[in-house]
């Protein structure tokens, strides 16, 4: 008894010196870690360097190519999927009306990660979502195979809006950032919007159609855009 009490003790104290190390719990989790990435659950401004939207990287030898707008009647949610859908947006954090009612409705989850991007990772007060600059966010609502495209043209909405001349001159950056969001994401096959700005946020149609078929389309970019129109009985 004693010979063998006297053995273990020693057994403890000499353990980490054995022929057999104790496996490291550390390795395990690890490993299964980096097994399982999940991918990003959106793209933002964050997602950019500063000088990936620089005019300075535009070439002036060639000739600029600008972005196409097609037009289409009927359901934009109908939509095949891995297409990407735009809405313009306040940094609110609300969808509570015309077409942003209807985008919350038919994608909840994509919604909540808009919501929480502008109220928790940005603060409304001291830190809001700058304005002209977009939000990417891949499929995430079941049944549902679409990316939503958020571009943030107006601070707030309802009575407390943007100006028309703002949301305007925000409607540019965003597109473009949005545009630079998809090339980094890739798997979109297509590209959707309604007719941004001119539901609740009042901006005449044309006015916002001139801004974005004046955007000069860079290397990686979709050059194309369908814009829909609901039917109307």
């Amino acid at each position: 008894m004693t010979t063998s009490s006297s053995q273990e003790k020693k057994g403890k104290g000499k353990r980490t010196s054995s022929g057999s190390p104790t496996p490291i719990p550390g390795k395990r989790q690890d490993t299964k870690s980096s097994d399982t990435t999940a991918p990003p659950c959106h793209l933002s401004h964050k997602d950019l360097s500063s000088h990936q939207l620089s005019p300075s990287s535009l070439s002036s030898e060639i000739p600029n190519i600008t972005l196409t707008l097609t037009h289409h009647t009927g359901d934009i949610f109908a939509a095949p999927p891995q297409t990407l859908l735009i809405h313009a947006c306040n940094v609110q954090g609300a969808w509570g009306s015309g077409i942003a009612k209807a985008f919350k409705d038919t994608y909840p989850k994509a919604y909540t990660i808009y919501h929480a991007f502008c109220t928790k990772e940005h603060l409304l007060k001291s830190r809001p979502v700058p304005t002209g600059s977009a939000l990417l966010i891949p499929p995430v609502d079941a049944g549902k195979e679409h990316w939503i495209g958020c571009l943030f043209t107006s601070a707030k909405y309802g009575k407390g809006k943007d100006k028309p001349d703002v949301i305007v001159r925000n409607t540019k950056p965003a597109m473009e950032m949005l545009l630079e969001l998809v090339s980094m994401a890739g798997g979109i096959e297509g590209v959707r919007m309604c007719k941004i700005n001119s539901g609740k946020f009042g901006v005449e149609w044309e006015r916002t159609r001139g801004v974005l078929e004046d955007i000069v389309i860079r290397e990686g970019w979709m050059g194309s855009v369908e814009v829909w129109n609901p039917e109307t009985s």
